[in-house]
C-alpha cells in the first residue's frame, strides 16, 4: 500500500484512527503467524480468483494482523476493493441488534426478560397466551416459537415492514416460546422496535451513536441510501451463464435494519471484531459480551452452515450470534450473511485471541468454506507447535503457545 494513500487517509481520519490504521498496515507488512498466512493464501488463491471482489480482516494474539482487499468493486470496471470499500453485511447485521439491546440492558432501560407486549402493544399473534410470554431475549435468540422464517417471503417481495408486522397475527406457533429454535428476520426485527421505543431514538440513530461512532466505524451505515452514499462501495453480483454479472442493489432486506440493514467496510469490521473480542470494554464490557455470546439454545448443525464438519460440531444460538464447539476448542462465535449479490462471514474465539471477517460482492458458496479453513489453519499450527522438540521452539512460537497478550 502506497505512502501517498496513507497521506490521503490522514486528511480524513482523527489521530486515533490514523494510528490504528498505520498499526494495521505495519502488522500486515511484517511476518504473519503461520496460520494467518495459510488462511490468506486460501483466500488469495482459491476464493479471490472465483469472485469479482473480496476483503478479509484477521486477528491473532488479540490484535489485527491483516486487512486486505482483492479484486474489483464491479466486474468490468477497474476500481479495486480496498480496506475502505463498503459491503452489505446482510444477517451479520443481527450482531449489532443484539449488542444495541445489551447496551439498554446495561443502562437498565430494558431487561432480557422484558415482555414484547409491554413495549409494543400493537403487535398481535395468533396465540395470545404464547404472545404474552415472548421476551426481548426470545426475539434475539430466535426462540419465540413461531414457525421459522415467518413472512420472509413477503420481505423478499418488498412488502413494507409495518404491513408484514400487521400480518404476524396470522402466523402459527411451532412450540411455546423458549422451547425451540426457529430462525427469523421479521420477528427478530421487533427487537429493533423495542430498542427504538425505550431509547426514544430511531434504531439506526441509536446504533450509530452508541456503536458506530464510539468504535470509529466511520463508513458504517444503514440502508440503500447509506450504501450508495459511499463513493467506495461494492456492487452485488450473481452467477449467470457461468460468469459473474453485476445486478441492481435490492431494497427488500434493507426494510429490516436490525436483521439485515448494515453496511460496512473491512476496516470497520476489524474494529467490530476487536470490540466483540473484548478489546473495547469501555464500549462493550465483558459481562455484556458474556451474555450475548452465551449458548442459549441448541441448534441443528444442518441449519447452522457448518457442513464441513457435521460430525464434529455442536451448535447453539446466543443473542444475535451463533456459537459452536469443534474438536478440542469451544466457544467459537460466528454469524454469516447472504443477500442478493453479497456474502459475509464473521468468526472469532475470545479465549484463543483469534478471529476473522470475510466480505465479498458475489453469491459464492466458497464463502461458507472460509469458516473452517480459518479454524483448520489455526489447529494445524497448534499441532505443529505441539510436535516441535522444545529446543526448536522459537521465542515467537513460545508466545503462540501461551495465552493471548490480552486474556479474556
Amino acid at each position: 500500500m502506497s505512502f501517498s494513500y496513507v497521506l490521503r487517509r490522514s486528511l480524513q481520519l482523527t489521530s486515533i484512527t490514523l494510528l490504528a490504521s498505520l498499526t494495521a498496515l505495519a502488522q500486515a507488512d511484517n511476518h504473519l503467524p503461520q496460520f494467518v498466512s495459510e488462511f490468506e493464501r486460501f483466500v488469495a488463491e482459491v476464493v479471490a480468483p472465483e469472485v469479482p471482489g473480496a476483503a478479509i480482516a484477521v486477528v491473532a494474539d488479540g490484535k489485527v494482523q491483516l486487512i486486505r482487499g482483492y479484486g474489483v468493486r464491479q466486474q468490468g470496471k477497474p476500481e479495486p476493493v480496498t480496506e475502505d470499500t463498503v459491503f452489505r453485511l446482510a444477517s451479520v447485521s443481527k450482531t449489532f441488534a443484539g449488542t444495541a439491546a445489551a447496551l439498554l440492558v446495561q443502562q437498565q432501560q430494558l431487561s432480557w426478560d422484558t415482555p414484547l407486549r409491554d413495549t409494543l402493544q400493537h403487535v398481535r399473534f395468533h396465540n395470545a397466551r404464547y404472545a404474552g410470554q415472548i421476551t426481548l431475549q426470545d426475539l434475539l435468540s430466535h426462540t419465540t416459537g413461531l414457525v421459522p422464517q415467518a413472512y420472509t417471503n413477503l420481505i423478499e417481495s418488498n412488502v413494507p415492514y409495518p404491513q408484514v408486522v400487521e400480518r404476524l397475527r396470522e402466523v402459527h406457533f411451532s412450540c411455546p416460546p423458549k422451547r425451540c429454535h426457529g430462525y427469523q428476520n421479521v420477528v427478530f426485527s421487533l427487537a429493533g422496535d423495542m430498542i427504538q421505543a425505550r431509547s426514544g431514538k430511531t434504531y439506526e440513530d441509536f446504533v450509530s451513536e452508541q456503536l458506530f461512532r464510539p468504535l470509529g466505524m466511520y463508513s458504517a451505515s444503514f440502508g440503500l441510501d447509506g450504501l450508495k452514499s459511499a463513493s467506495n462501495h461494492a456492487m452485488p453480483h450473481v452467477r449467470r451463464r457461468g460468469a459473474w454479472k453485476p445486478v441492481d442493489i435490492q431494497q427488500n432486506y434493507y426494510n429490516l435494519p436490525p436483521a439485515a440493514g448494515v453496511n460496512a467496510s473491512i476496516n470497520d469490521m476489524a474494529k467490530w471484531l476487536l470490540a466483540n473480542m473484548g478489546q473495547r470494554p469501555e464500549v462493550l464490557p465483558a459481562h455484556s459480551l458474556d451474555q450475548l455470546q452465551a449458548k442459549l439454545v441448541p441448534t441443528r448443525v444442518a441449519r447452522s452452515h457448518y457442513g464441513q464438519r457435521p460430525d464434529q460440531v455442536k451448535t447453539w444460538y446466543g443473542l444475535g450470534w451463533r456459537v459452536f464447539d469443534t474438536g478440542d476448542h469451544q466457544n467459537f462465535v460466528h454469524h454469516g450473511g447472504w443477500v442478493q449479490g453479497f456474502r459475509a462471514e464473521m468468526l472469532f474465539n475470545r479465549e484463543l485471541g483469534i478471529g476473522m471477517v470475510f466480505l465479498t460482492n458475489a453469491e459464492t458458496r466458497l464463502a461458507r468454506d472460509v469458516i473452517f479453513e480459518f479454524v483448520n489453519a489455526y489447529e494445524a499450527e497448534q499441532e505443529r507447535l505441539d510436535s516441535l522438540p522444545v529446543q526448536l521452539i522459537t521465542q515467537n512460537d513460545k508466545q503462540k503457545l501461551e495465552k493471548p497478550s490480552n486474556p479474556l
